[in-house]
């Protein structure tokens, strides 16, 4: 079931990161703590999406 939605999880959760590199590439600031800010949150993005596909290979079997 989850496989269905997967791809539209990781666009969602890929959109901040993504406006994150533009509004840098664009500004030319780069404040250190909105990295650690966009880190974060990747790491919790990339645990969420791993638990979801670790769900979705185990509905498989």
């Amino acid at each position: 079931m989850w496989g269905v939605y997967l791809w539209k999880l990781r666009l969602l959760l890929f959109i901040p990161i993504v406006l994150y590199g533009i509004w840098i590439f664009t500004t030319g600031a780069y404040p250190s703590y909105y990295l650690i800010v966009i880190a974060i949150y990747t790491l919790i993005c990339s645990i969420i999406l791993h638990k979801m596909e670790k769900k979705e290979k185990k509905e498989k079997q």
